[in-house]
């Protein structure tokens, strides 16, 4: 995918990270959403995987993850190569684990173009996807830091912006002007009629040796401790800060821009978002099918008992061995605060 000065192959990172407080009570902080069939019968990691296969060979192919969740990927994921597997000794947020990954690629393959995704989104159109991909790793090999972003079709105020300084244009990159995080309501408005605003997606493309270069302008105390990490000193890596890639390197990077991505992005970020996807896809997940009687718009995300509902509507119900979670589909942003009370309680046997 990659053409100029040097003929290095396209390698796909892979982050494998997450919490998994969102969609409590299947997911856990041992199985983060990825590992979930949330909106089909598959892992989103393994739908992750599959789209990366269209962009490199398996061989290229890298996931980093915390080393708390290694043994999950390789379960998931038997196909990985092992040594393509980078664990973070602790989870530090994006910018440690990106420069991590980038430096790990970088000594394999100098002069790598990278392109890093999230493993917890849905992304339909997945010709469209490698398209813009492609697009993004032409300009990458110009020396750019390409994100990928989506066009918005309504103000939310749960993303990022990406403010670019023409109008967005399918097929093209243009120049990020800013990064905003997370407006309120009143500003997501101005940005979506302004038409100069895409969502961030957290999807980037570039050469690993030209991020970690600006990494090290502009978060180098991250790049020390991931350094003297990989130099043998493993309690360096607790001296990088908990810092997103975003707020570390990116808003105040050189040279960046993005490339539209319409592809029917959905970054799964709710139950309520999971149970709008199954509907609209018609998908059922494994378990027993509930009985509704009068419950229109409820959805169940069961196990191996029957769940039965009957003039209930709009709610999403999450049956597993342990735990039942009912909640609103307008309140599933809500969940967050039931593990917060969970570990307030000390119930961490539920967590």
């Amino acid at each position: 995918m990659a053409r100029g000065r040097r003929q290095s192959g396209f390698h796909v990172i892979l982050l494998a990270g997450g919490s998994g407080t969102r969609f409590w009570p299947l997911s856990r902080a041992s199985r983060p959403k990825q590992f979930l069939p949330l909106t089909g019968t598959r892992p989103l990691l393994v739908d992750t995987w599959r789209r990366a296969r269209k962009l490199a060979p398996r061989e290229r192919i890298w996931v980093v993850a915390p080393a708390a969740l290694a043994r999950q990927v390789r379960r998931v994921l038997p196909q990985l190569e092992r040594r393509k597997l980078i664990l973070e000794p602790s989870p530090r947020d994006t910018a440690p684990a990106i420069v991590l990954a980038c430096a790990t690629v970088e000594r394999a393959d100098p002069g790598a173009i990278v392109g890093i995704f999230p493993t917890d989104h849905v992304i339909p159109n997945e010709a469209e996807f490698v398209r813009s991909v492609r697009i993004a790793a032409g300009e990458a090999d110009r020396g750019r830091l390409v994100c990928l972003g989506i066009r918005p079709d309504r103000p939310a105020t749960g993303f990022g912006y990406l403010g670019c300084k023409t109008s967005p244009v399918k097929g093209r990159s243009v120049e990020v002007a800013r990064f905003v995080e997370k407006p309120d309501l009143a500003r997501a408005r101005r940005f979506l009629r302004s038409g100069k605003y895409l969502w961030n997606a957290g999807m980037f493309v570039w050469r690993a040796e030209r991020f970690l270069e600006e990494a090290r302008h502009r978060a180098p105390g991250i790049v020390r401790a991931v350094e003297g990490y990989l130099a043998g000193r493993k309690t360096a890596w607790g001296r990088a800060r908990r810092l997103s890639v975003d707020y570390a390197v990116m808003e105040r990077a050189r040279d960046v821009c993005v490339v539209p991505l319409v592809a029917g992005w959905d970054d799964v970020g709710s139950w309520d978002a999971a149970a709008r996807l199954r509907e609209e896809a018609g998908a059922t997940v494994a378990g027993t099918r509930p009985l509704l009687v009068d419950s229109p718009g409820s959805v169940v995300f069961g196990g191996e008992r029957l769940v039965a509902l009957v003039d209930v509507p709009g709610v999403t119900v999450v049956d597993t061995p342990d735990a039942v979670l009912v909640v609103s589909r307008e309140s599933s942003e809500r969940v967050k605060q039931v593990v917060e009370e969970l570990r307030r309680r000390r119930r961490t046997d539920l967590l």
